[in-house]
């Protein structure tokens, strides 16, 4: 049986350094003259990227046909308080007058 380190079938001459240095030297050459649509066709995160952004930008294109008005009134309707006051605020581009928001009592007095 064979020990747990045994280092014995391991080359240790220059020479096959050498030759695992060239070939690292040569792989890295080679790899840094790619362009960045080589590294997006190769790598996964690459294709990821790209597909988020494709999605962002169909996104973007799709709902650019909403009016701002129609995005804004639905946000409002979404967003706004239940109460009269709150609705009131909340529903108009300009701040309601201090008189409008006073509360009624009940039985109009």
């Amino acid at each position: 049986m064979p020990e747990l380190f045994d280092t014995h079938e391991v080359r240790d001459d220059p020479a096959h350094w050498d030759a695992i240095a060239l070939r690292v030297a040569e792989n890295t050459a080679r790899r840094s003259g790619r362009g960045a649509f080589e590294w997006l066709g190769q790598s996964r995160a690459g294709w990821i990227a790209a597909s988020l952004l494709l999605a962002a930008a169909l996104f973007a294109i799709t709902s650019a046909g909403d009016s701002e008005r129609t995005r804004g009134s639905e946000w409002v309707q979404l967003v706004a308080p239940a109460d009269d006051v709150g609705r009131q605020m909340a529903a108009s581009e300009v701040p309601p007058a201090v008189s409008s928001l006073l509360v009624q009592t009940r039985g109009g007095t």
